[in-house]
């Protein structure tokens, strides 16, 4: 079977140990090497990948050279995610968008304040139907990561605006879609305050390997 998506997860990068040592270079830069060398299968110590980035700031790999220079002629998409210590980073053979986000709001109140100013109408509907406090907050988060995995999907940033689709509504709920992408939840084992989710595109629905690093 030809492998299409992998999510690579780190619980912890501050203690990581291919945190260590790494001068000058960001930690996420490092991490993504590390994950679309792993994926290729390449030793990487002896191989060499370059990222440019698109009008909106979104990473993209440049070029990947092996050990003998020779450039490995590939279409190989990536996307990078980090809340508080965790870090992920999805690396497919198509366009795809990862996202995490630790819960760290507890008040209903601040909740809402952040979805009237951010989400749909649609979607803001969809969480007044919720009177408990904790399935509203989960609710809200769940909405934020799908949010953030689409338009880093798009490659747009924030200038696709928040505001400018939904992905969830008070008759359907909470929508595992929008328009050709289907977003995928992500559970780890132990980190149950994280949410994370993957947006990808018609061709790319088959479930990832989940490799924790």
């Amino acid at each position: 079977m030809i492998l299409l998506t992998r999510l690579y997860i780190c619980e912890d990068m501050t203690k990581a140990r291919w945190g260590k040592n790494i001068g000058n270079e960001k930690l996420s830069a490092v991490f993504a090497k590390k994950c679309i060398c792993d994926f290729l299968d390449l030793e990487e110590s002896e191989s060499s990948v370059f990222f440019e980035y698109n009008n909106y700031g979104k990473p993209l790999i440049k070029n990947i050279y092996n050990a003998d220079g020779s450039n490995i002629d590939i279409s190989l998409h990536f996307s990078l995610s980090h809340s508080e210590n965790m870090i992920i980073c999805a690396v497919s053979c198509f366009n795809i968008g990862a996202d995490c986000q630790k819960k760290n709001i507890y008040n209903i109140n601040n909740c809402r304040k952040i979805a009237k100013r951010f989400y749909t109408e649609e979607e803001n509907k969809f969480l007044d139907t919720h009177k408990n406090a904790l399935e509203y907050i989960n609710n809200f988060f769940e909405i934020w990561v799908k949010k953030e995995a689409y338009i880093k999907y798009t490659g747009k940033g924030l200038a696709e605006g928040l505001k400018s689709f939904s992905v969830a509504d008070n008759i359907s709920g909470q929508r595992n879609y929008y328009k050709d992408v289907t977003f995928r939840k992500i559970k780890i084992t132990g980190c149950e305050d994280f949410f994370v989710f993957l947006c990808c595109g018609e061709n790319n629905k088959d479930i990832p390997e989940i490799i924790m690093q």
